[in-house]
């Protein structure tokens, strides 16, 4: 047997290897998110494959134009630049974008299967490390009261609903904070990690594309709500 077929078949087998342990490495997300006055903020780090690749994005936004505009500053900190120094991914400058709500929700009636496709894809999201705090004042003491008891049971709503449809490790830390001396304000920072396999994300991928080319026309309309974002 000539050696070339046994570093063919070397090759193949390290190959399948490579592929099982990418595979099986998890994409992890942090996300921070705080909205009060004046200040109006995502932060988010993805990770993956092992910590090897990491993107580190800080959003600052603002509800206008029927949607949410904001700046997108995005940074690599350590992983694959592809093909970028840090110098020049350093001169670029953030790009400013718009999230519009109705050119989203065609976009999403384009795709077949949007509801069922989000459940399995939840399904497969583990939750960790909640903290959702919020303040609340307003003009009277007796309506702050009432803002913080509806504030309580939205969110424990919320959560509910998402330890339903996908994996909640631990409890969540939720506070509501009254403030009856303090002028009328409002503040709330979300703090959360959420993991999910690479094979398992991939193949939602996959999916979420299979289920757009089913749909007559939901890849223009998917297009054209991503190009004018």
């Amino acid at each position: 047997m000539s050696i070339w077929i046994y570093i063919a078949i070397g090759l193949g087998v390290l190959l399948i290897v490579l592929a099982v342990i990418l595979l099986n490495s998890a994409v992890t997300i942090r996300l921070d998110m705080v909205m009060r006055k004046n200040e109006y903020k995502l932060h988010a780090e993805v990770k993956m494959v092992y910590g090897l690749i990491k993107r580190i994005y800080d959003l600052p936004f603002h509800l206008a134009n029927g949607g949410i505009e904001f700046n997108q500053e995005s940074v690599f900190k350590q992983g694959m630049t592809f093909g970028q120094d840090e110098d020049e991914q350093a001169d670029q400058k953030p790009a400013s974008r718009t999230i519009r709500f109705r050119q989203y929700s065609s976009a999403i009636m384009a795709t077949k299967g949007f509801k069922k496709w989000v459940r399995q894809t939840l399904a497969n999201v583990h939750l960790r490390d909640i903290r959702w705090s919020t303040e609340v004042a307003l003009e009277h003491a007796a309506d702050t009261a009432v803002a913080s008891g509806l504030l309580h049971a939205v969110k424990h709503t919320v959560l509910g609903w998402l330890s339903y449809r996908l994996i909640m490790e631990e409890k969540p830390a939720v506070d509501v904070v009254p403030r009856f001396n303090g002028p009328p304000h409002f503040s709330t920072e979300l703090n959360c990690i959420a993991k999910i396999s690479f094979g398992k994300a991939m193949v939602a991928g996959l999916v979420f594309i299979v289920r757009v080319l089913k749909v007559k026309g939901g890849v223009r309309s998917w297009q054209n709500t991503l190009f004018k974002a």
